[in-house]
């Protein structure tokens, strides 16, 4: 059976952002709790602790055909939820983290996706702050994961 691309990129992702501590360079430790799965349900776990990186599925971008080969574009929220007494500076470092983690460099392989996975395009940052049954401020950043799948069967 071969491998399922959209579950090792997925995984890749999880990883990816559990790098984003201080002694990797960044200026949080959000990457010391990351978790797949829905936001409001893991805040509702009574061991969960705050920040709390959530990668959540999102909206797909549509699915495109080269030939025998198929280009998905795998949607994913990648949602980072703070204490709700966190102040905006705090907030501009966690943003700051995800780009300079998940941003591309023109030109140059990810390295951390696996093959078949060659690009990603980040969305929009958004920022929400705690309220509606919801007890952290949160930031939200839209992924797409390019996922080739070669020799796809008619």
């Amino acid at each position: 059976m071969k491998p399922n691309l959209l579950t090792a990129g997925r995984k890749a992702l999880v990883d990816r952002l559990g790098g984003i501590m201080p002694s990797a360079g960044y200026r949080t430790s959000i990457g010391a709790n990351v978790r797949y799965g829905w936001l409001t349900d893991l805040l509702q776990e009574p061991d969960q602790s705050l920040p709390l990186v959530v990668v959540q599925k999102g909206k797909d971008l549509p699915p495109a055909s080269r030939g025998m080969d198929l280009k998905k574009m795998s949607g994913y929220r990648i949602i980072v939820a703070l204490d709700p007494a966190t102040d905006e500076d705090s907030l501009d470092d966690a943003e700051l983290d995800l780009l300079e983690c998940l941003m591309p460099t023109e030109g140059v392989p990810l390295g951390w996706t696996p093959n078949g996975i060659t690009q990603i395009t980040l969305g929009e940052t958004e920022r929400f702050p705690p309220g509606n049954g919801l007890a952290a401020a949160t930031l939200l950043l839209p992924i797409y994961l390019h996922t080739y799948v070669q020799g796809r069967q008619p």
